[in-house]
């Protein structure tokens, strides 16, 4: 076990679950939502505390009443807040994000209005008590002292950066570090087109170096040796691809703490940024679980009839073809918790895109849930997440 301080952002998720990335001036209901606590170094630090190593945050933090619920998320995570600079100006870093349910993937807008760390106080961290120093490619106004501060004090330790995007001055640091971590977004930004390109132009500074490219796979040049690549995990289905880079760059970490060469650090952060995509969010990324079986095939669904299924958990769930997506509500009529199917079968009227509970005749709206008519007016069916795989496969999720 090593004991690990990363320097960077921590903001609050506001994530929520949708049918697809809204157009402009749509309209859309979420499938869920939730919030809990984001930003690139807070997920490698929490992936990396569930690897086994002791974890602390060097961030900013405001004085608002969202500080609070961010401070709580990152204990519970077991990452200490000793290192948190304070700010009375300034608002809690939040982003907004949406996760579309058919592929996994993200976006994301970001809002802050808060202070970085400032140099003289990651100062006063007597950084000589870590195992490993982590950077965010950020704050570059401030970076190259701590660097700098960091290559003067620390005689064995490692230092990583990770390079999302490009920020002014941000090329001048990469000599100072030991392992440099670039994501495709800034590759691209600087007009290369794979991760080879970008290693080539850099093959003149003595620091290992890791590019990211997603469904390309990730290129890596160990310290005077050759640029290697590694394809990409065939995962499916993708069920939340947010923060995957952040798992991957723990997952390197923590090879490389354990004194794997950079091949095999690679490899194992490749398989493990891979098994995250599989599950919504980051907690208990370690456990093992069984494979689960596809609920059913769109090819079984129709915009006229219900299909009920049993999932892997054992809950009977309603499934039915809407538009060109699906939609997934768990088997329980809200008027008096029995299976919408108790009677006879589930009624459809494709016209009204409306289905009917056998038992009390209560009408929903198949696109959201929504009981319009009968006795349980203006509740709704619970909503189950779903992913559809490429093969048409309907998954839980």
């Amino acid at each position: 076990m090593s004991k690990i301080l990363g320097i960077g952002n921590a903001v609050l998720d506001v994530i929520l679950t949708v049918d697809h990335h809204p157009l402009e001036d749509e309209e859309l209901r979420a499938q869920s939502k939730h919030i809990e606590t984001g930003g690139n170094v807070n997920n490698t630090l929490y992936v990396l505390n569930q690897l086994g190593h002791d974890t602390d945050i060097c961030t900013t933090v405001a004085a608002d009443s969202e500080a609070k619920q961010l401070i709580s998320g990152l204990n519970a995570r077991n990452i200490s807040t000793e290192h948190t600079q304070k700010f009375i100006k300034g608002r809690t870093p939040t982003s907004y994000v949406t996760i579309n349910a058919q592929n996994g993937h993200r976006t994301i807008v970001h809002y802050r209005d808060l202070p970085e760390i400032s140099f003289d106080f990651f100062a006063k961290i007597e950084i000589e008590e870590y195992d490993w120093l982590h950077f965010e490619g950020r704050n570059t106004s401030q970076l190259p002292g701590m660097l700098n501060i960091a290559k003067t004090f620390l005689t064995h330790q490692p230092i990583s950066l990770e390079v999302e995007k490009p920020r002014e001055g941000i090329e001048a640091l990469f000599g100072s570090v030991n392992l440099l971590i670039f994501s495709h977004h800034y590759a691209t930004a600087k007009g290369f087109e794979n991760g080879q390109a970008l290693l080539e132009s850099l093959s003149s500074h003595n620091v290992n170096m890791v590019c990211t490219w997603g469904e390309q796979g990730v290129w890596f040049k160990p310290i005077n040796a050759a640029i290697e690549h590694i394809e990409a995990e065939n995962v499916s289905p993708i069920i939340d691809t947010l923060a995957a880079g952040d798992t991957f760059n723990a997952g390197l970490i923590h090879s490389l703490i354990e004194k794997n060469n950079l091949k095999d650090a690679v490899i194992f952060a490749n398989k493990l940024a891979a098994k995250k995509c599989q599950q919504p969010g980051l907690d208990n990324l370690l456990e093992e679980r069984p494979n689960s079986k596809p609920l059913a095939n769109m090819k079984q669904l129709s915009n006229a009839k219900t299909m009920v299924v049993t999932s892997d958990s054992g809950q009977s769930l309603v499934l039915i073809k809407y538009e060109n997506s699906v939609r997934c509500y768990l088997n329980n009529c809200p008027h008096q918790d029995v299976p919408l199917d108790e009677a006879y079968k589930i009624d459809v009227n494709p016209f009204e895109k409306t289905m009917k509970c056998s038992v009390h005749d209560a009408y929903f709206n198949i696109e959201d849930g929504l009981c319009i008519d009968g006795p349980c007016w203006d509740e709704s069916l619970k909503k189950v997440g779903v992913k559809v795989d490429e093969n048409g496969d309907i998954y839980t999720a």
